[in-house]
């Protein structure tokens, strides 16, 4: 019955409602009000008896417009997100494995997820969607298909790469 969030993470950057850059956490909410967008989610969850893991999604307006709403919730994924690695590095959880184990009966005490500071970030991370595009002669992106004769993903320390590509794959 217990509700706990583990932070926030920022996807401005998107194309076509596809976010292409996703960073926990978010480096340029106030603090007061990424408190209150943390505090709304608790409540949305609460409120519907939500159990496991999920992401509530809002949009921050910052027009500066006298007498604007903050931010406004615009939906609620009952899923983990592929944007879920973030999360992941600035707090040290296992979403995935969590996920799993809170379906199979595991509580928050269990997996040690309602510990005191959990979801305090320890440092920033970055997730960048490469996207296999051409570009025009007007800049106008366009998928592309063939095969990828190099692929060489970054590497060190602190770097996780998720991909299904390599050199020679055929993309379609």
């Amino acid at each position: 019955g217990k509700i706990v969030h583990l932070g926030e993470r920022e996807c401005s950057v998107q194309r076509r409602f596809q976010k292409l850059l996703e960073i926990a956490p978010a480096p340029a909410l106030d603090d007061a009000l990424r408190q209150e967008i943390i505090a709304a989610a608790v409540r949305l969850a609460e409120s519907v008896g939500y159990f496991n893991l999920g992401t509530f999604e809002f949009l921050v307006d910052v027009s500066g417009r006298k007498g604007a709403q903050p931010f406004a919730f615009i939906e609620a994924n009952a899923r983990l997100q592929v944007e879920h690695t973030v999360t992941e590095a600035v707090t040290g959880v296992d979403l995935v494995q969590s996920q799993i184990r809170l379906a199979q009966g595991a509580t928050l005490n269990e997996l040690g997820l309602d510990k005191v500071g959990i979801a305090t970030p320890n440092g920033f991370a970055i997730q960048a969607r490469v996207n296999m595009e051409t570009m025009d002669e007007t800049g106008a992106t366009h998928p592309s298909g063939g095969t990828l004769a190099a692929f060489q993903p970054p590497s060190g320390p602190g770097v996780r790469v998720d991909t299904f590509g390599y050199a020679g794959y055929a993309v379609s």
